[in-house]
C-alpha cells in the first residue's frame, strides 16, 4: 500500500504537460524554421512539405496540451484540496508534518492516514467541511511511503 508525504502532496508536478509543453515548442519553431526556409528557397518544394508536417504536429500537440490543461486543472483543485486539509488535519492533531502520511492525494472519504506507527481511516461530511477518524489495523504490513 502506498502512502505520500505531506511535502509529496504539497510539491506535486504535473510532468506529462511539462513534456507536451516543450513539445509544442519544438514543433512551433520547426514550423517557423520551414517557413523562412521555405519563403528563401520558394522553387524548393522540399522546404514547403516539411512546413506542412510541422504544422500539422503544431496542432496535434497543441490540441493535445489543451485537454491536457483542461484535465490537469480539475485534477490541480483536488490536490490542493487534499494539501490544505492534510496541513489542517496535521496542525489539528499535533503531529509534525514529517511524521504523517496519505494513502490518497486526492481528498474522498475513507482514506487512511498513517501517523508514525499508527493508522486512521478518516470519514468526511458529506460536505466535506468536518472529518472523524478511527483507529484501524493494516491487514498487509508493506507500507511505503512516497515523499
Amino acid at each position: 500500500m502506498s502512502f505520500y508525504s505531506l511535502d509529496y502532496l504539497t510539491n506535486q508536478n504535473n510532468l506529462n504537460s511539462k513534456v507536451l509543453f516543450i513539445v509544442l515548442i519544438i514543433a512551433f519553431v520547426a514550423v517557423a524554421f520551414g517557413f523562412v526556409a521555405s519563403i528563401r528557397h520558394r522553387f524548393n518544394m522540399r522546404y514547403r512539405d516539411l512546413t506542412i508536417i510541422a504544422f500539422l504536429f503544431f496542432l496535434f500537440f497543441g490540441g493535445l496540451t489543451y485537454t491536457n490543461m483542461q484535465n490537469s486543472a480539475a485534477q490541480n483543485t483536488q490536490q490542493s484540496e487534499m494539501t490544505a486539509f492534510a496541513k489542517n488535519y496535521a496542525y489539528d492533531q499535533k503531529i509534525k508534518r514529517s511524521d504523517i502520511a496519505f494513502n490518497s492525494t486526492v481528498l474522498q472519504d475513507g482514506m487512511i492516514a498513517k501517523e508514525g506507527k499508527k493508522y486512521y481511516q478518516i470519514n468526511l461530511s458529506k460536505d466535506q467541511k468536518s472529518y472523524s477518524r478511527t483507529e484501524v489495523f493494516l491487514t498487509n504490513d508493506k507500507v511505503e511511503v512516497v515523499k
